[in-house]
């Protein structure tokens, strides 16, 4: 059963939690950002969140929400489609554009327009020309509550010809939150190469085999293990936020904590997670009033496409057509 309170104001608006339980599993989501608020398995908060609408007005790492319209990164704030230049907001370090731009999905009032015992769907207008971006796009975000698993089915179409890459941008900690650094998390990821990234985390094209490399999660190991290697990609990131291209086994990735007995696996039918490992979480701004950000203090897993695919033809393509429907389909399943 859904159970809806208020939370908070944002601005003039009113904002909701909606809370869905079922057995060991609990989920609430806002409807500021479509975002996570809180995930519980066997009553461990899982994801990173804030007590209060002052937590959320304050955040800038994107804590539990929904991003786009393009997640990640464009290069220089700008792509081309159909032989015209779209230029986007530059909103990381002056040279680039970050999780769709000053605004973003992450900070609009999503509407409720759907809801049962175990499911609920949101709903957002991005029109024509926000953040720079063509054609007024209809978006659709279903969060499924069954089986100790969060399913997260996202669908949008466009009246015009334009880009689209939507993803959850949750930090997780399945040790329990501000209880385990992620350092100590044994992490599995199906990937067989990462996109090699420039000075500033834009791809240059070229991906790089992740076998037998501080990259390689195939075997399971735990995230600190080569976290500080003398390894140029590492340097750059402080750590892991890089693209990994996944190679179709699945579940694509697995998180395990030895200290709670949790694991939690990841489906989806995206080609790619983006990885980060927090490396710059230390905002003064406690989670639930309680827990100092620190770095490495949680990962995010997203589930989308390469970053920079619009200016990267050798990455799968992420142009959504006139008309046409965008899908994606991302579970989260809890075990242990």
């Amino acid at each position: 059963m859904m159970k809806t309170s208020f939370f908070g104001k944002a601005g003039e608006a009113d904002v909701f939690a909606h809370t869905l339980s079922l057995g060991k599993t609990s989920v609430t989501i806002l409807d500021y950002g479509a975002r996570i608020a809180s995930l519980k398995y066997r009553g461990v908060e899982c994801v990173c969140g804030f007590s209060d609408m002052e937590g959320y007005l304050r955040d800038t790492e994107y804590h539990g929400s929904i991003v786009g319209r393009y997640a990640n990164r464009i290069g220089e704030g700008r792509f081309t489609l159909n032989g015209k230049t779209y230029t986007l907001a530059l909103n990381e370090k002056n040279r680039a554009h970050l999780h769709g731009g000053k605004i973003g999905y992450s900070n609009r009032i999503w509407t409720l327009s759907d809801f049962g015992e175990d499911f609920l769907t949101l709903s957002l207008y991005s029109p024509d020309g926000e953040e720079g971006y063509p054609g007024g796009l209809t978006i659709r975000v279903t969060y499924t509550l069954q089986d100790n698993a969060l399913t997260i089915e996202y669908a949008a179409k466009s009246d015009a010809d334009t880009v689209i890459n939507l993803t959850n941008h949750a930090y997780f900690n399945i040790g329990g939150v501000g209880e385990e650094n992620v350092r100590d998390q044994i992490l599995e990821i199906q990937a067989d190469a990462i996109a090699e990234v420039d000075e500033i985390l834009i791809p240059t094209g070229r991906l790089l085999p992740t076998a037998g490399g501080p990259f390689d999660f195939t075997v399971p190991k735990k995230i600190g293990r080569d976290i500080d290697s003398d390894d140029p990609q590492l340097k750059i990131g402080g750590g892991y936020d890089h693209g990994f291209r996944l190679n179709g086994k699945s579940p694509a990735a697995r998180l395990h904590s030895e200290k709670t007995g949790i694991t939690m696996e990841i489906e989806t039918t995206e080609r790619a997670i983006q990885i980060y490992t927090g490396n710059f979480m230390t905002e003064d701004n406690r989670f639930f009033g309680r827990y100092p950000q620190t770095a490495n203090g949680a990962v995010a897993l997203e589930c989308n496409r390469l970053p920079d695919s619009p200016n990267r033809p050798e990455f799968p393509s992420p142009v959504l057509h006139a008309g046409e429907t965008y899908t994606q389909k991302t579970t989260y399943r809890f075990l242990g």
